[in-house]
């Protein structure tokens, strides 16, 4: 049985998540943007996620997605309404990964093309192949098979980071 079916898990965990708002963006270090098609409704235009995002950024803190979690960094902007991604190298969910899972026409946008928009280097490898890399405070990650290389190198630079 996977952890996130027991009892014990759901009860301790799953049934005490906070929400958004009871999150106090200065006791952490990093937001992770998880994927999957149905974030692109939840991500992209959520004020509170924006605001934690915004925060620990702003702390030195690191701003980490994976596929379609990406849609959660690609309208965050500065003071200035500046992009954050503008001239960063990043990755996620690319055009032809969108179009080999058959749902291309269902997304409200393609985020290899928003990315772009928004001033981004928008990196990638081949179709669901394991990527991620790093641009100072941003680590992102192509596809399903990325968050390990995500974790990897978000763990590697809080190991370095001061506290």
């Amino acid at each position: 049985m996977k952890m996130y079916q027991e009892q014990d898990f759901q009860q301790r965990a799953l049934a005490n998540s906070k929400t958004p708002l009871q999150i106090d963006p200065s006791d952490y270090q990093a937001i992770y943007f998880t994927g999957e098609h149905g974030v692109m409704w939840d991500f992209p235009y959520d004020e509170n996620l924006h605001r934690i995002s915004w925060q620990i950024y702003q702390n030195g803190g690191f701003l980490t997605s994976v596929c379609h979690g990406i849609s959660g960094l690609l309208f965050l902007k500065n003071e200035q309404g500046q992009y954050l991604i503008k001239h960063r190298h990043i990755t996620g969910f690319t055009n032809s990964e969108e179009n080999l899972s058959g749902k291309k026409k269902y997304v409200p946008f393609l985020n290899e093309d928003v990315a772009q928009l928004h001033g981004a280097i928008f990196s990638k490898k081949r179709a669901y192949a394991e990527y991620a890399l790093a641009d100072g405070q941003f680590i992102t990650g192509q596809n399903p098979f990325s968050p390990k290389a995500v974790a990897k190198i978000l763990v590697d630079k809080l190991k370095k980071s001061p506290e």
